[in-house]
């Protein structure tokens, strides 16, 4: 019976990791062509709704977590924006940084904001993205640096 319990969690775990590498994916590709949310939500509800992950070994995001980061990182951009660039210590910010940084900030800083998943799960997470993107870099570091600065910022625990 824990054997299930355990096997469930880690499904549900999964889903979501890859529920904010395509919310992350989606924000970098609103910037990257001047795609709005809607026309990304609906691209994304498109890609889900296919077959295509029955015999693949990605893992089917959960839509309703993916699409919340997206809706909320698109709708509170100006918020985020200056909540991640007050956690900038030097002459850094969110235009200096890389695209792929900027996506997983806004994502990552969206979700802490909605308050629906403990933070060190988010934290973490958005972690691991990072490290799948820059296997053999830092970025992980700048970004774990920067959201518990955003956490003190916002008065999170």
């Amino acid at each position: 019976m824990k054997r299930k319990k355990v096997q469930k969690n880690s499904e549900k775990e999964n889903k979501n990791t890859t529920s904010r590498l395509f919310a992350v994916q989606a924000l970098f590709q609103m910037e990257a062509v001047g795609k709005s949310f809607n026309q990304i939500k609906k691209e994304l509800k498109d890609k889900l709704q296919k077959e295509q992950f029955e015999n693949s070994t990605i893992i089917k995001p959960n839509y309703s977590l993916c699409e919340k980061i997206i809706e909320g990182a698109s709708f509170n951009q100006r918020v985020i924006d200056k909540t991640i660039n007050k956690a900038f210590d030097n002459d850094w910010n969110l235009k200096t940084i890389d695209p792929t940084l900027r996506a997983i900030l806004r994502a990552a800083s969206s979700e802490i904001i909605q308050k629906k998943t403990p933070v060190k799960v988010i934290i973490s997470q958005f972690i691991e993205i990072t490290k799948s993107f820059y296997p053999f870099g830092k970025e992980h570091s700048l970004i774990n640096g920067l959201l518990n600065k955003i956490l003190i910022d916002l008065k999170i625990d």
